[in-house]
């Protein structure tokens, strides 16, 4: 079975972004209500970031043995669990300001920062991925 690698990462590509991008709508706009669509959408992409991770971990095998390309592989590897395990962590912490209401005052603030920081964080990983799949051809099939 082919790696379900490159299907799944583009859910928390899209889906975390989104739920910033949302969540700072709502701030704009004073539609409240937004949030909790903004946090179902970020847990959402943290699950799949998950997701992600496990399986870019199982498909990065085959390249293990790869003087080449291993190096690569391993700080893509490596970037994308401290990326996880960021999402994560904002995400639980999330759980009492979204419990109590506080989508307005400094500690939101604060979380929509570190969001928004670890955002770029994940551009960054992506970016990685992206490097490993154009320029090196990683988990690239080619039919001859």
């Amino acid at each position: 079975m082919e790696s379900w690698h490159p299907l799944i990462v583009h859910f928390s590509l899209v889906l975390l972004p989104l739920s910033v991008a949302v969540d700072l709508l709502a701030l704009g706009s004073r539609k409240t209500h937004w949030h909790g669509l903004a946090y179902g959408v970020f847990w959402f992409g943290a699950v799949m970031a998950a997701s992600a991770v496990l399986s870019g971990n199982a498909a990065a095998g085959a390249y293990r043995k790869d003087d080449q390309v291993q190096g690569l592989v391993s700080a893509h590897e490596d970037w994308a669990t401290w990326t996880l395990l960021l999402f994560i962590g904002l995400a639980l912490s999330r759980v009492p300001l979204q419990l109590r209401g506080e989508l307005q005052g400094w500690r939101f603030a604060l979380w929509l920062v570190v969001a928004v920081a670890a955002c770029g964080l994940l551009w960054l990983t992506g970016y990685t991925g992206g490097e490993l799949v154009f320029r090196h051809g990683v988990g690239v099939k080619i039919n001859s």
